[in-house]
């Protein structure tokens, strides 16, 4: 497996600028044409998800299946999937109506649904943020603990990815009721 740490010559580590690694991949591409491998690199590295995960691998994390969801992100799994169920209910009933006035009728049901997802996409990102947080703060322990947090890594590398997948199916149900 590539070391995308290794190409881009920084350390084995939780968080990384992100201006200076952008920095590094556009002097990198001025000076030679960026290959897949480089572009594929910058993608993962300026990515806290992928970054972690791919960190995970090269320390030797287990990562099958099986783990528990995070505490953080539990509570949050029922409420994502409470509202868009009601949303996927919405946009059936709604593509069914046959008539204006059906679709009247509905209207009021779509602008709550609007206002609970964007009030479940702003504690998404609020919680998002917070692990981000909690990221940065494992990261400035990371010289001294090193590997020897992997466990607390691997949690917070689950966290993330959950929330960034809430976040993601939380937009996407915004978007098809805004066009439906």
């Amino acid at each position: 497996m590539t070391d995308h740490f290794a190409l881009f010559g920084e350390a084995r580590r939780p968080w990384l600028d992100p201006e200076r690694l952008k920095e590094k991949h556009f002097a990198r591409s001025r000076a030679e044409p960026p290959g897949a491998e480089l572009n594929e690199a910058f993608r993962v590295l300026s990515d806290p998800k992928l970054r972690l995960h791919h960190l995970l691998i090269l320390e030797g994390a287990d990562l099958a299946a099986g783990r528990p969801v995070p505490a953080a992100v539990a509570d949050l799994f029922w409420n994502t999937g409470t509202i868009l169920r009601e949303t996927e209910s919405w946009l059936h009933k709604n593509g069914n109506a046959t008539s204006k006035l059906a679709h009247a009728i509905l209207l009021p049901a779509r602008t709550r649904l609007e206002e609970k997802l964007e009030k479940l996409e702003e504690e998404l990102r609020a919680n998002y943020e917070t692990e981000i947080a909690r990221l940065r703060q494992i990261d400035s322990d990371w010289k001294s603990t090193g590997p020897n947090e992997l466990g607390k890594l691997i949690e917070l590398s689950d966290s993330i990815s959950y929330l960034t997948r809430l976040l993601e199916r939380t937009k996407e149900g915004r978007f098809r009721l805004s066009v439906a």
